[in-house]
């Protein structure tokens, strides 16, 4: 029996006995369910992995140097798990008012909380319409302005309950702006609602459009989810009673996300198993959407997606044409030279000036050759970092265990393949840019965000893709596929911490 199995059996009981000891504690029944929902998730996932491949749903993982088929949209396994245990939970979080008389006796000191529950409701109807319409997604391939128009949709049920339920639509006035305006509050009217409808867009593709290494949409969903968790925690006992209850539905939401994310994680980490699909990404998306809009912290949770606002607005000109945009812009592979491409450049002109590093018949971009007096000089630099660089890969390397039955671990089939597999920055070329494309490209290059080859005449032949992914490779040379995810979690932590420190340190510098 596999691990997972053998720890979900030992756990399952000690968690039911929790959940009933604990029963008037919703708080604690949601934190127990949601471990139950991460193991789960668990044991589902490799359940489910032949059978979405014999279905067609898989696909070939193309940041390995072996190409291995893995199951795709495993997301959608998470997120059933999910809503199963957040429709359970419905009752519990409700059991205070459960009287014994009629609800809606005269008699009766609590009266049902019933907007309350139409807030969870909607909450629940718009990420079960975004799981529905993610899975559409990975088995038909919409084309990107569905992607657009569906989040709208699905928000449409949060949006109504917040109109009728809430109907604030005013906001504070910055404190440098109070002279212009001649007034602390402004009333945005309908645009306010527009702009939460657009939140719940950006949310949902955000998170997708930062993707195409393994592990990295999960991590950072789960990064987001701890850190608002956190808030949550830190601010539930304000002493105010509606407050209070927003930082607990916000709670009620992502600690089951939290437990399917982790363990979804634990088999979409390097190297993978399986992929999550589009499903997972707009599933999470729509839950950040929901919590910042019905817990009333949009502004906070923007704040969260600060690294996905840059890569937006970084990769615009590839998203709106500027620039051509590859169907795919995820790194690729430079297994045989982990040489980092600037270093090998800025070294052949040590040794010859008037040598230029292009893209000739003699070596791409990705993996360039150096010839003639230059091998000399290299050699001992290359043979360092390649043995510095396969050493940290073979330490941080899984190995391919068997369990009793026979049944193949999380590792992929061939680890021994992974372990040279180094990442380097996908490129595109200008053929068909617009002139305003042209104009950002040289804009981030002046700003040292982009990496431009030039031919000997200086004109622009191609630019690394622009994400988030391939600028840190752009930055930091050539990383392991592990490295690069564990590159971009930690901005991820860096910018939660910068988040807060703007929202509880900064704050009362623009609003008071």
């Amino acid at each position: 029996m596999a691990l997972h199995n053998k720890v979900t059996l030992a756990s399952t009981p000690v968690l039911l006995a929790l959940m009933w000891q604990l029963r008037n504690e919703p708080l604690a029944v949601c934190t127990c369910g949601s471990i139950l929902a991460g193991l789960a998730t668990w044991c589902l996932v490799p359940a489910a992995e032949n059978t979405f491949k014999r279905v067609g749903l898989s696909g070939k993982d193309m940041s390995k140097p072996t190409h291995p088929m893995l199951a795709e949209s495993m997301g959608v396994v998470a997120a059933t798990i999910y809503l199963i245990a957040t429709f359970l939970f419905i009752p519990v979080q409700f059991r205070s008012w459960w009287p014994a008389q009629d609800p809606h006796s005269p008699h009766n000191p609590r009266v049902f909380s019933f907007d309350r529950l139409g807030e969870y409701l909607s909450a629940l109807l718009s990420l079960q319409s975004m799981v529905f319409l993610g899975f559409a997604d990975d088995v038909f391939d919409l084309r990107w302005r569905f992607k657009l128009l569906l989040p709208t949709i699905a928000s449409i049920p949060i949006l109504i309950v917040y109109y009728v339920g809430y109907g604030v639509t005013h906001v504070v006035v910055p404190v440098f702006m109070r002279p212009l305006l001649g007034t602390h509050i402004v009333d945005l009217g309908t645009l306010y609602y527009v702009y939460i409808g657009l939140m719940a867009v950006f949310c949902t593709n955000a998170i997708n459009i930062l993707a195409g290494i393994n592990g990295v949409e999960v991590g950072q969903s789960i990064v987001i989810a701890l850190s608002i968790i956190a808030k949550d925690i830190a601010n539930v006992n304000s002493g105010n009673a509606e407050s209070e209850y927003n930082h607990l539905f916000t709670l009620y939401l992502l600690l089951p996300f939290v437990g399917v994310s982790s363990a979804l994680y634990y088999w979409n980490v390097y190297p993978a198993r399986v992929f999550v699909g589009d499903t997972y990404c707009y599933f999470a998306g729509m839950t950040f959407a929901v919590c910042g809009i019905l817990g009333h912290f949009s502004k906070t949770l923007l704040l969260l997606f600060l690294p996905q606002v840059f890569n937006f607005v970084y990769s615009a000109p590839q998203i709106f044409g500027l620039v051509p945009c590859p169907r795919h812009r995820l790194p690729k592979m430079a297994v045989d030279n982990p040489l980092p491409r600037r270093l090998v450049s800025r070294l052949r002109q040590e040794v010859d000036p008037d040598q230029r590093s292009d893209s000739s018949s003699e070596g791409s971009p990705a993996n360039p050759v150096v010839d003639g007096d230059a091998v000399g000089t290299l050699s001992g630099v290359h043979q360092a970092i390649s043995t510095a660089m396969t050493s940290f890969s073979k330490g941080k390397g899984r190995r391919t265990k068997r369990s009793a039955s026979g049944r193949r671990s999380r590792s992929a089939s061939a680890p021994s393949a992974h372990l040279s597999a180094y990442m380097v920055a996908s490129r595109t070329t200008f053929e068909g840019a617009r002139p305003l494309g042209l104009a950002i490209v040289r804009l981030y290059e002046f700003l040292g965000i982009a990496d431009v080859e030039r031919d000997d005449q200086g004109n622009m032949i191609s630019v690394n893709n622009l994400t988030l992914l391939n600028l840190v490779l752009v930055l930091r040379g050539r990383l392991t596929e592990s490295q690069l995810n564990n590159c971009i979690l930690l901005i991820q932590i860096l910018n939660s911490l910068l988040a807060f420190f703007i929202r509880y340190r900064l704050s009362h510098l623009f609003y008071f």
